[in-house]
């Protein structure tokens, strides 16, 4: 799967390259109240392409971030369950008593248990 990854990135690299390279003509870049230029088109593209790159990082750090802290959330839950699990197991062996002792036939029977 990576190396599809890779070979995507490589050929939309290629590609805004060779039109950057064929576009050599220059423009005007109008930014609402800025205006740039006259600008080679290729330097355009490649800043567009360099910002979408960063913008594109900026968005992966932060829902890195996010899992990290959903994971460590979970993880604190996970460890609480196993505690309260091995809590529960624990009194249920109290209870129980020893294994292959002798109990009477009512011994440890409440109303609501059923075969």
């Amino acid at each position: 799967m990576n190396i599809l990854v890779y070979l995507v990135v490589f050929f939309f690299f290629g590609v805004l390259f060779v039109v950057g390279v064929l576009n050599s003509s220059d423009v005007t870049v109008n930014l609402w109240l800025w205006h740039i230029g006259p600008v080679p088109m290729g330097a355009v593209l490649a800043t567009a392409a360099i910002f979408g790159v960063a913008f594109t990082c900026a968005i992966g750090v932060l829902d890195g971030i996010k899992i990290r802290l959903t994971n460590r959330q979970l993880r604190k839950q996970l460890q609480r369950l196993e505690e309260e699990s091995d809590a529960l197991r624990l009194q249920l062996a109290r209870h129980q008593g020893p294994v292959g002792g002798h109990t009477s036939a009512t011994e440890g029977y409440s109303p609501g248990d059923r075969a």
